[in-house]
């Protein structure tokens, strides 16, 4: 789209998309990122071998991984179409922050002493930090170029955004090989990396939505 013809639609208060076919492209979007990402999953590292009986504690990981997907969304549906104020979404990205943080102290503090840092580290390193972001990069690259249609302004603010929502739909896959179901491992390392995710976007979408 040519800047003139932009900023005079924006002026004139036009939409070039309407909502409900941009919200239909997001959500078609997203649905195709976690499938790969998921495909991806499968035939790279495959799902824990006891998730059978550990079914219960995966779908709680991957809920919490679409939540916190869903906190960064609005933001990044937002951040799609110029001149748009972002108002209460920014603030629902803290608030899902600060849960995240006020559980894992809860369920620290209610561990043992000394099983505490085993419970918050899961006994080695997270390699939910290396294997979320792989996961989340197909999702991340789809976004990119859907909202790369839409002229967005604020570049690296709305590659931050489509990189935790790209984090969120990666760890909903990762929970499925993870073995590490402690509530503090999750509420800690998990969103840590999304905020990776969310850094990696903030970095790569500033170049690539640029127009």
């Amino acid at each position: 789209m040519k800047t003139d013809k932009l900023i005079e639609m924006l002026a004139r208060g036009d939409d070039p998309t309407p909502q409900s076919r941009s919200l239909l492209r997001l959500a078609l979007t997203l649905g195709a990122g976690l499938a790969v990402s998921v495909t991806l999953l499968a035939l790279w590292l495959g799902v824990r071998p006891d998730i059978g009986v550990a079914m219960m504690p995966v779908m709680m990981k991957a809920a919490f991984s679409a939540a916190a997907a869903a906190a960064a969304l609005p933001l990044a549906a937002r951040l799609m179409k110029p001149g748009r104020p972002l108002g209460w979404r920014l603030g629902a990205v803290a608030l899902f922050v600060a849960l995240a943080a006020l559980v894992s102290f809860t369920a620290l503090m209610g561990e043992e002493p000394g099983e505490r840092m085993r419970a918050w580290t899961g006994g080695g390193f997270p390699w939910c930090l290396v294997l979320v972001p792989v996961l989340g990069a197909p999702t991340a690259a789809l976004l990119l170029w859907l909202m790369r249609a839409f002229t967005p302004t604020r570049l690296t603010m709305a590659g931050a955004a489509i990189g935790a929502v790209s984090g969120g739909v990666g760890a909903m896959a990762y929970s499925m090989y993870c073995p590490i179901d402690s509530v503090a491992f999750v509420t800690t390392w998990y969103v840590l990396a999304i905020a990776l995710c969310a850094v990696l976007g903030a970095v790569i979408g500033a170049r690539v939505l640029r127009w």
